[in-house]
């Protein structure tokens, strides 16, 4: 599933700054599109017409918007693990004929659940005009689909189509909801805003339909793949509820308000987190352009000279390589992540001032950013644990920091508003050395595993 990490590694080799500069600016793009989409959308709409609309209609607007970025993570994470993983055997087997069909099936499934959940909710839960119903439903829709796009976008390497089509989108969100708020209020943001990601979404589907230019057969074959790769669904179904959960708690937590009668929100700490969350784009960026293909590189060296009748002495030494491609990333991940963290924390004050946040955000966003760090780097190994299919190990990993970070959050909201941010930082760091001696506990078994353990005929 490398194929976008390659084709910008190709790209920054290009003797040239320019060159350089685009390939990490695509691949800021392709590892935190919808992200980078939204702050940039909804920053410039509240800096143009934030004062226009009022602040009770930008609220409402904003807090819809993260409503359907949570829904839509959630439910989408099992069905997007899943599919990734059939795509990526697929594209093993040099087999991508049913890409098309399992990109609608899936999407046609993804709906189905947001429709059980955005449906009664957004239907009848909250308080709105039928018309800002309707718009939150669709935003829901738009997001989980784009979410579920992105998996096959990563195995294309049509890089400057990914970008276009945020750049796009972002523009096109901008002007629709700076023109149509003025005159709607939340409703023509809510339009404007789900205008632009619609586009967005349309070209992604457009380029994915030119790539893999089949019939649509079998739609549902990939439901088989919920069964044989289940431990996947449950990571990706803990991995991005561990990353909501302490919001989730907060929403309920002093210093909230409720937003259409049913929509808690806490202001001051969704808005320092969302921020501190930027921080971690430069290290998705290394991990997409050097760090993923480079260990992709040593990982198929192991594989296919086993496959080849190596020596056991080739097989150590590839190991051994392998070991040290896997540290080497992560110390390089780390003095990323330490420089952005030390730069972020240096600057909070301002940083918050330019996003109009109060002062009572800084030590939330510090906190924030501090966790980013250890994120970074538990998303590393939890992407090496992938690479070597330890499931079960990653399923152990992202449960255990679903239940800290729930755990640790209720914990610092009972120690009180100074506490808040602790929960999610301590989640990360433990998290983050259990998954460091596990995995280099598994990494350095592998030879034991890759002939005695995973093997289906000694079994």
């Amino acid at each position: 599933m490398a194929g976008i990490g390659f084709a910008l590694r190709r790209l920054a080799q290009q003797d040239l700054l320019s060159a350089n500069l685009r390939s990490f600016g695509h691949a800021a793009v392709a590892a935190s599109g919808p992200w980078l989409f939204t702050i940039i959308a909804l920053s410039g709409i509240e800096m143009m017409i934030g004062k226009v609309v009022g602040r009770e209609a930008w609220e409402r607007f904003a807090v819809i918007v993260i409503y359907n970025f949570s829904f839509s993570m959630v439910a989408a994470g099992p069905i997007v693990m899943v599919v990734t993983r059939s795509l990526s055997d697929a594209i093993f087997r040099k087999d991508t004929r049913g890409s098309i069909g399992m990109l609608l099936g899936a999407m046609a499934l993804l709906y189905g659940v947001l429709a059980l959940v955005g449906i009664p909710f957004y239907g009848f839960v909250v308080d709105m005009s039928t018309s800002e119903r309707l718009l939150s439903l669709v935003c829901l829709f738009v997001i989980g689909a784009i979410w579920l796009v992105a998996t096959f976008m990563t195995a294309l390497k049509s890089y400057g189509t990914v970008s276009l089509a945020f750049a796009i989108g972002t523009g096109l969100a901008f002007v629709l909801a700076s023109a149509l708020g003025r005159r709607f209020g939340e409703v023509g943001l809510l339009g404007g805003f789900t205008a632009g990601l619609t586009t967005t979404l349309f070209v992604l589907c457009a380029r994915i339909f030119v790539e893999y230019p089949h019939e649509v057969v079998q739609p549902f074959a990939f439901l088989s793949n919920f069964r044989r790769y289940w431990e996947l669904a449950l990571v990706g179904l803990f991995y991005n509820a561990a990353i909501w959960v302490d919001k989730w708690i907060m929403w309920f937590a002093p210093g909230r308000v409720v937003i259409a009668g049913a929509m808690p929100a806490h202001p001051v700490y969704d808005g320092a987190m969302f921020l501190a969350c930027l921080s971690i784009v430069p290290s998705t960026v290394l991990m997409l352009v050097a760090v993923e293909t480079r260990f992709h590189e040593h990982f198929l060296r192991f594989y296919r000279d086993i496959e080849n009748h190596a020596t056991i002495v080739q097989i150590r030494a590839n190991l051994g390589a392998l070991m040290r491609s896997a540290a080497g990333d992560f110390r390089h991940i780390a003095m990323l992540q330490l420089v952005t963290c030390y730069l972020a924390i240096l600057v909070a004050p301002g940083l918050i001032g330019l996003a109009r946040g109060g002062i009572e955000m800084v030590p939330i966003f510090r906190f924030g950013a501090l966790a980013a760090m250890f994120h970074s780097l538990l998303l590393l190994l939890l992407g090496i644990a992938a690479y070597l299919d330890f499931r079960r190990l990653m399923l152990g990993l992202t449960a255990a920091f679903f239940s800290l970070n729930a755990s640790l959050t209720l914990l610092s909201v009972t120690l009180g508003a100074e506490y808040h941010g602790y929960g999610y930082l301590f989640a990360t760091l433990v998290t983050l050395v259990i998954a460091f001696v596990k995995v280099s506990q598994f990494t350095a078994r592998l030879t034991y595993l890759t002939f005695i353990a995973n093997n289906s005929s000694v079994r």
